[in-house]
């Protein structure tokens, strides 16, 4: 940096511990003269301490500072150096860190272009699409054609596009000292597990290179499929007799299904349908259990066939099915049925035979 120049860097603040975390910053060996601060992002103003939400298994939580620094124009030219403090203020853990600057006679001309992302961390469940906002900010007197590239995941997709806009750019012009603000669409997959992804937006016009780091912060998804073993939706049973019919549910998702319940649309009210287990828990992804479901049509229930509805539902995610069911009556009663019939035409015959003889 040039004498009576200003540098400004990016300072992430990482936590990774499960608990929220007050973090303490202290700056040593300024320079007489200089004025060196840590700065809140939006809106910009002088900290000394941040807090830090707490993260889990799978991420840590991260908040971003700005390091600002003025130099005095009558700074000599040289090296200076800069110590920096991290401290928990209610542990002892610390971080610490020199920073080193290098003041040339010259004027130099820092940065070029600068991209920052007002909000850059946002969630949502996988295989959904994210819209982030990203700000350009030419800071030379000159215009510069600027290319943009993402570095993502595998499998993942990003476009750029104007901020009022549906039009998918890959480069824009940045006026001399002007700034522009871009929508960041990213699409995230299906299949991605619940964590959270780093991606870096880089801007490059000629020799300046800038970047900024947003991240997904997905949940994952939930996808229930049901069915039975054998592949079909139907079974056979007996009119008064409580039958057993299996079948089998499992979390084709990403993210675990917590207190499944089922319950049935029946045919009728006087049918009885019972489940076993009625609930479970926890269902993980790719994990598949088998149900057994009894049904109980009444005794007196015509034989046929009769639809029945089969909804697994959980807080977040719903799936339904249609069982095919088909009733027979019980043996006896077709030996009933028979005899009546057999009395019938018996008594029909005697009727005929008696009229006959008259």
């Amino acid at each position: 940096m040039g004498q009576g120049q200003d540098a400004t860097m990016d300072a992430e603040v990482v936590n990774r511990t499960k608990d929220p975390v007050e973090i303490s910053l202290t700056i040593e060996g300024v320079p007489a003269g200089w004025d060196v601060n840590f700065n809140s992002r939006y809106p910009s103003f002088p900290v000394r301490s941040v807090m830090v939400q707490g993260g889990d298994q799978n991420s840590n939580k991260s908040t971003t500072l700005e390091l600002k620094a003025k130099v005095p124009e009558n700074t000599k030219p040289g090296a200076y150096a800069i110590k920096i403090t991290a401290k928990d203020l209610r542990g002892s853990t610390q971080y610490v860190e020199t920073i080193s600057y290098r003041v040339s006679s010259k004027k130099i001309e820092t940065g070029g272009i600068k991209v920052s992302s007002q909000y850059p961390v946002l969630s949502t469940g996988s295989g959904q699409t994210l819209k982030f906002t990203v700000d350009l900010k030419n800071e030379t007197n000159k215009a510069l054609p600027t290319s943009l590239v993402a570095q993502t995941p595998p499998g993942w997709n990003v476009r750029f596009k104007p901020q009022y806009g549906d039009q998918q750019i890959s480069s824009i012009q940045l006026k001399e000292n002007g700034s522009e603000t871009l929508s960041v669409e990213v699409d995230t997959p299906f299949n991605a597990e619940a964590k959270e992804f780093p991606v870096t937006i880089q801007a490059r016009a000629g020799a300046f290179e800038a970047s900024t780091s947003i991240k997904v912060s997905l949940k994952g998804s939930q996808d229930l499929k049901m069915g039975s073993l054998a592949g079909t939706l139907n079974a056979a049973l007996t009119a008064g007799n409580k039958t057993p019919i299996d079948f089998v549910v499992g979390n084709a998702g990403t993210a675990p299904v917590r207190n499944l319940g089922f319950v049935t649309k029946k045919p009728g009210d006087k049918w009885s349908v019972e489940f076993k287990p009625d609930k479970i828990d926890a269902l993980a992804p790719g994990e598949v259990r088998q149900i057994k479901m009894e049904v109980l049509a009444p005794d007196r229930t015509i034989a046929g066939d009769y639809m029945m509805t089969l909804t697994a539902n959980s807080a977040d995610v719903t799936k339904s099915v249609e069982f095919r069911v088909t009733v027979s009556t019980p043996t006896i009663w077709g030996w009933l049925g028979f005899a009546i019939v057999g009395l019938v035409v018996l008594g029909l015959a005697i009727v005929f035979f008696r009229l006959g003889r008259r």
